[in-house]
């Protein structure tokens, strides 16, 4: 309504410059009613003499450079306030401290360069804050803090160049921002946190090259998207989720033709959307899952694409369509089409140019007009016959080398690209070939893509497109993985403890992907420790605990060190000291002369001693089972005595005795 007054109010102007003075009004202004009109008067500083009543105060057009020349305490009333086109270059933090009651403020066209933080504190009624064509660089965390009631933020042709958390914070209420004609290239992560009523958005004209997954978060009310006229090459798969109401989506002329020629699911999410332009994307051909998800898309602009090929049932995710724009000289007109020219028939659609450019017979007729002439007799859009490999792994510093060859029953020249995570290579080393086929109809080319001495920032999804007039065709993507040999960067060290105590061995290892460690013992997975719970392993430590450490526990452990490039294994030895200790203890004994003394021990150190002296080898004395017994073959008298054996090892002795005694024979 309030524009409505104002354009009433310029056309009384215009018509007749006589009319009835306000009371008060300025001699050099125009009044109508509260409305002041003081626009293109050569002002250099803000009159003076503006009636304290004044409720619309238009001050365009003039050269006003400051906002503090006038006591602006005395406008409280305001609700509107002109200023384009002046040379204002700073707005003091204070400068709208009386205007509370403002609703619209326009400062378009002036020299402003950054927005300093709290700019607009003051101004809680403000629904409506126009900044258009200034020099804006720089948007200050909190530049916009305190407009609570603010519906529509207008920042177009200025020189900003990201969009932060900082600087919206504040808006919560904002319902349209426009930002198209800037230099934007960033978004930065959960920019919108504070923007979540948001309706309308452009970002039109700007400098965008990816829509990321997160790049529209908490814009779940979003109806109207603009992302036309940017770099966009590449959109993340399901990038749209978070727009589940939007009803407009623009992404006219950019560089996202592979979401329509070979992605699947870039667009699902946008289950609401009714109208979606994809004008000037260098389209040539669209796959028959382009439209996935978009149920509800009324209208579809294709325009100025110069499709060359449309893939069986292309639209039929798009149930509803009632306005298809398809303006096209390069269509290859074969049997291919009759599906297409029937559903067009179906649905009554008025095609644009829709000019046929193969066979060369059909050239430059309309599709419409040749349905009795579509034959597939010949394939001039390429058809691969060799891909690159599904899966490659390879090592750190090797030469990798991916092929890709197409055939087309055109002469036209074949081009090849190479992409990376759907990013064409630059200055990529590319072998290409051509050959013509002997009969002269057809040709054959190759490319070879060579990745020298490759890093892990080689690693990612390869992709060969093939193109000539007559179409593009993409090849599977082929997923190379960069892996780097397991290395040792802790190693177990051959260890000795007493029995009771707890053993450590430590191994650990770099690779890419990180190597798993597997321990064995002795070759196998059999740990006495294990099985009695006193292993300790856990899944993200290098240290490998025995606790109350047993002789069972001895032995070769061996740390193993694997992923997808190899395996490494290094070994160590655990010993387990024990205390020498009898298994039974020696025992006073009487044998009958003839018969056979024996006396048994255990291991380790063994000495045999008689009253004293060390028994000997003879023939009635034998030592078996490493001296752990001994035998005395046909006893006699003499063979009575004390008996002693004595254990030793590194951590003690034992000594045990017994008396024998040898009786005569009856």
């Amino acid at each position: 309504m309030v524009g409505v007054c104002f354009w009433v109010f310029n056309i009384i102007f215009m018509i007749n410059s006589c009319y009835a003075k306000t009371k008060d009004c300025p001699e050099v202004c125009s009044c109508l009613g509260t409305y002041v009109h003081c626009g293109s008067k050569k002002f250099e500083t803000i009159p003076s003499n503006i009636p304290s009543w004044t409720t619309h105060l238009i001050l365009q057009n003039n050269s006003i450079k400051k906002l503090t020349d006038v006591n602006w305490k005395h406008f409280s009333e305001l609700k509107e306030l002109i200023l384009n086109k002046n040379e204002i270059v700073v707005i003091p933090k204070d400068a709208f401290k009386y205007q509370t009651q403002l609703k619209i403020l326009e400062l378009n066209r002036n020299k402003l360069k950054v927005i300093d933080p709290l700019t607009f504190k003051s101004l809680e009624h403000l629904s409506t804050l126009k900044l258009k064509r200034n020099k804006i660089n720089e948007l200050k965390d909190g530049s916009f803090y305190g407009l609570v009631r603010i519906d529509k933020l207008i920042l177009d042709y200025n020189h900003l160049k990201v969009i932060s958390k900082g600087w919206l914070y504040g808006l919560e209420s904002l319902k349209q921002l426009s930002l198209s004609h800037n230099y934007i290239n960033k978004i930065d992560v959960d920019a919108w946190e504070f923007c979540k009523t948001l309706f309308v958005l452009d970002l039109s004209y700007n400098n965008l090259e990816s829509i990321e997954a997160d790049t529209f978060k908490n814009l779940g009310s979003l109806l109207k998207l603009s992302l036309n006229n940017n770099n966009i090459t590449v959109i993340t798969e399901n990038a749209f989720v978070h727009l589940p109401k939007l009803k407009i989506l623009n992404l006219s002329n950019n560089k996202i033709w592979y979401t329509i020629e070979d992605a699947n699911g870039v667009y699902q999410g946008l289950n609401d959307l009714e109208k979606f332009h994809l004008a000037g994307n260098k389209i040539k051909s669209i796959n028959a899952d382009a439209f996935v998800g978009l149920k509800n898309v009324s209208y579809l602009n294709l325009g100025n694409n110069n499709i060359t090929s449309i893939q069986n049932n292309a639209f039929s995710e798009v149930p509803i369509l009632k306005e298809l724009v398809i303006n096209t000289t390069s269509l290859i007109c074969d049997c291919n089409l009759l599906w297409f020219l029937d559903w067009i028939n179906l649905k009554q659609f008025k095609l644009q140019v829709t000019i046929c450019a193969y066979p060369d017979w059909l050239r430059g007729q309309s599709l419409i007009e040749v349905t009795g002439n579509l034959t597939c007799d010949e394939l001039p859009k390429p058809r691969l016959i060799e891909e690159p490999d599904p899966e490659i792994m390879a090592l750190k510093g090797e030469n990798i080398t991916l092929n890709c060859k197409a055939m087309s029953s055109s002469l036209d020249a074949m081009t090849f690209l190479w992409k990376k995570d759907n990013i064409e290579l630059a200055n990529s080393n590319v072998l290409v070939k051509s050959r013509t086929e002997p009969d002269g109809k057809s040709t054959e080319t190759s490319s070879e893509l060579n990745l020298i001495s490759v890093n892990h920032s080689d690693a990612g999804k390869y992709q060969c497109v093939v193109s000539n007039n007559y179409g593009t065709t993409y090849s599977q993507k082929s997923a190379i993985s960069v892996l780097v040999f397991p290395t040792f960067i802790k190693t177990p060290k051959n260890i000795t403890v007493q029995a009771g105590e707890t053993a450590k061995l430590e191994c650990a290892a770099t690779g890419e992907p990180s190597p798993e460690i597997a321990w064995h013992k002795d070759g196998g997975n059999d740990f006495p420790a294990a099985r009695e719970r006193r292993m300790q392993v856990m899944p993200y430590d290098d240290v490998f605990f025995i606790i109350n450490a047993k002789p069972s526990d001895m032995g070769v452990y061996s740390c193993t060190a694997h992923n997808p490039a190899g395996t490494v294994v290094v070994n160590a030895s655990l010993t387990i000291q024990e205390k020498p200790s009898f298994i039974k203890l020696m025992e006073d004994k009487e044998f009958t002369s003839g018969e056979h003394v024996l006396k048994a021990y255990r291991k380790p150190t063994i000495i045999w001693l008689k009253d004293g002296e060390a028994i000997v080898r003879t023939e009635r004395h034998f030592f078996i089972h490493e001296d752990q017994l001994v035998i005395i073959v046909d006893s006699v008298q003499s063979d009575s005595g004390m008996y002693e054996c004595h254990l030793k090892n590194a951590l003690g002795e034992e000594t045990g005795r017994s008396r024998i005694i040898v009786k005569p024979s009856k």
